[in-house]
């Protein structure tokens, strides 16, 4: 179950004041460019939309216009999933930023500790030379290769305690350098590779807006607005989701503890705020970025999109659902609403659209998650 006070994201730390993220975070962008371009593929027979004002139905052409309206709906939930894995790439690289920012002041701090530690060794192999412990072979080994030099129990014999105490540290300097350029190297590649993955998706879910709005022109004004009025549909794949009974939902549901009382308050007011693709507040948002939102302003900090939301909390049978509750639709719970109670959610549907009340199994619903 999720905590029910506001938490930091969570990220694990390298020795060395290094910070890098989780192996999942390595590989969020060949995940999500295979989600782009999968997702991409199967609305590829909505391309080829009719030219409008040349093959668009007329007032009522029957099973051509629900068609059409079929591959809209076909289209929001595409880019919907896309929308995730934009918001998924997008968070990423926010960690990513802050992580490859701490590396490089580690940096900093390093190189100069390191460079104090090889001046102290230079005096001593100077000193060394100077007063004929060593010969200007060892001496000048001593200052470009400490740790070879400080390897040969012979030659260290030559030197004392405090001696080997500045070469030791100097040595162990180098190393921990190396190992910090190695991981801000590597931070900066997953950076690049997070940053063209968000770039990528943010393409493919206007692409696929554009096929929407083409279709949506080829229909009169009472079709647009009945396309703006339905969520998003069937799920494409055939998941029928949970099913209840109504008269379940009929009864009345216990009282939402404060945390969730705050979170529906503040979804209340944020409705008839606009739906933006990849947008969590204050002024418009994607359904994920709805529930962050509200469920920040009542203390509780939840991840970023639709399927990690499903993993912040405790799974409740649809039956026994209560107002607060995450409802998270589709197989690929790549939707998001909040129960507010009476058989409703609020969610942000789709572009087109603004944040509203809807029916609770108006979506195929995946599963619900209490907070």
């Amino acid at each position: 179950m999720a905590h029910h006070s506001t938490r930091r994201a969570r990220s694990s730390h390298l020795p060395n004041k290094i910070s890098r993220l989780p192996i999942r975070g390595r590989t969020t962008a060949a995940a999500a460019l295979t989600a782009v371009a999968t997702a991409t593929g199967l609305v590829a027979s909505a391309a080829a939309a009719p030219t409008p004002g040349t093959t668009g139905p007329g007032p009522d052409t029957g099973g051509q216009t629900a068609s059409v309206k079929a591959q809209i709906a076909a289209l929001y939930r595409q880019a919907s999933e896309l929308t995730q894995t934009y918001d998924a790439a997008q968070e990423q690289a926010s960690h990513l930023t802050i992580a490859v920012q701490r590396s490089e002041s580690a940096l900093r701090e390093a190189r100069d500790d390191y460079q104090r530690e090889r001046t102290a060794v230079g005096a001593i192999a100077a000193d060394q030379y100077r007063s004929g412990g060593i010969d200007q072979r060892l001496a000048l080994m001593l200052a470009d290769q400490p740790d070879t030099f400080l390897g040969n129990a012979a030659m260290a014999a030559r030197l004392n305690d405090e001696q080997r105490r500045k070469i030791a540290e100097a040595v162990e300097g180098q190393r921990r350098l190396l190992e910090l350029q190695h991981a801000a190297a590597d931070q900066l590649a997953d950076l690049a590779r997070t940053r063209d993955t968000a770039a990528q998706s943010r393409q493919a879910v206007n692409d696929q807006l554009r096929k929407a709005q083409t279709l949506l022109s080829t229909l009169t004004a009472p079709q647009r607005r009945a396309v703006a009025a339905a969520d998003l549909g069937p799920d494409s794949t055939g998941f029928a989701g949970q099913q209840v009974d109504p008269e379940t939902l009929a009864h009345p549901a216990p009282p939402a503890n404060a945390r969730a009382r705050a979170a529906i308050e503040a979804a209340y007011a944020d409705l008839g705020k606009p739906y933006v693709f990849g947008a969590e507040g204050p002024d418009a948002f994607d359904c994920s970025g709805l529930i962050q939102r509200v469920w920040r302003q009542a203390g509780v900090e939840l991840p970023r999109t639709s399927s990690e939301q499903a993993e912040a909390g405790q799974r409740v049978p649809l039956s026994e659902i209560q107002p607060g509750d995450l409802v998270i639709y589709y197989s690929g719970r790549n939707h998001v609403g909040m129960y507010v109670g009476d058989g409703k959610i609020i969610h942000a549907p789709h572009p087109g659209t603004q944040v509203r009340i809807s029916p609770l199994m108006s979506m195929p619903v995946n599963m619900v998650v209490r907070v």
